[in-house]
């Protein structure tokens, strides 16, 4: 059984990358403490596909897939190289362990993978490849990916899958108001919400595969955390990517914070090598 290193990111909203919240100061310091990939990997939740698309571009650009936010959000650039030679690589590895897959060049890196990453490498100078999701959203395909992704990737390119722990967008919108302040009572930390994220990490320590195609049955709240899932199939496929019972990887949670006391902006680690402090 393969194991890789990984990383999954709760990317929250666009405005994450310039919001004074917790999330947005750890990830900016996140990168001086990682030791520096030859690449990344990038698979986001806003990036849904009929298959499973590789990202070939040579010259990423970020797509300001989103409105309503601050002004100053839609003057932000976003624009690594890609790597195309191992991209090809990836997709041609994939196709052989019988994954349906296409590549693509098309250059625009929605904000699920750009805003993250303007966070953690700034000066945009790691390549990017991406890895879509692929309808029909199952847990089967996504673990299986993570387990092929596993086989296929170099040791010194990063796995990063961006979505969110938690991600009921109808509670949070329901805590809204102009005069809504992080101590008001918009803000208070939701139960169900609570749960769901412990139970999540529970599995993490202790589930292998089966356990976690039946995540939304065995976590409770799932259905509400997680109204649809393809904002937790990042963290499968991360959590598929770093191994199975038979290779128990090494789970690392490196941060916790809330927004709007129901999104939860969890980063987590998976076999990943020492971190500068």
């Amino acid at each position: 059984m393969f194991t890789h290193s990984s990383l999954f990111i709760s990317h929250g909203a666009p405005s994450t990358v310039i919001d004074d919240i917790p999330a947005r100061h750890f990830l900016a310091g996140l990168g001086a403490r990682l030791p520096r990939p030859r690449a990344i990997v990038l698979i986001s939740a806003h990036n849904i596909a009929r298959q499973t698309v590789v990202g070939t571009a040579a010259q990423w650009q970020e797509w300001h897939d989103f409105s309503g936010f601050a002004p100053e959000l839609y003057q932000l650039q976003y624009r690594p190289q890609g790597a195309p030679g191992l991209a090809m690589q990836i997709a041609q590895g994939l196709a052989a362990a019988g994954v349906p897959v296409a590549v693509s060049d098309d250059p625009a890196l929605d904000h699920g993978a750009w805003v993250p990453l303007k966070l953690i490498y700034p000066l945009a100078d790691v390549p990017v490849v991406t890895v879509s999701l692929a309808f029909p959203l199952d847990n089967l395909h996504h673990w299986q990916l993570g387990e092929q992704l596993a086989a296929v990737l170099p040791p010194d390119v990063l796995l990063v899958t961006s979505g969110s722990i938690t991600h009921n967008l109808r509670d949070a919108f329901a805590r809204m108001s102009p005069t809504a302040t992080a101590g008001s009572a918009e803000y208070t930390l939701e139960p169900y919400a609570a749960e769901f994220i412990a139970d999540t990490y529970a599995a993490l320590n202790t589930q292998g595969e089966h356990g976690w195609l039946q995540w939304e049955q065995q976590l409770r709240h799932a259905r509400r955390a997680h109204p649809s899932i393809e904002h937790f199939l990042p963290l499968l496929i991360a959590r598929a990517a770093a191994g199975t019972q038979q290779a128990t990887p090494q789970v690392q949670p490196l941060h916790q914070s809330m927004v709007l006391g129901v999104l939860g902006m969890d980063v987590i680690g998976f076999n990943l090598p020492p971190m500068a402090q």
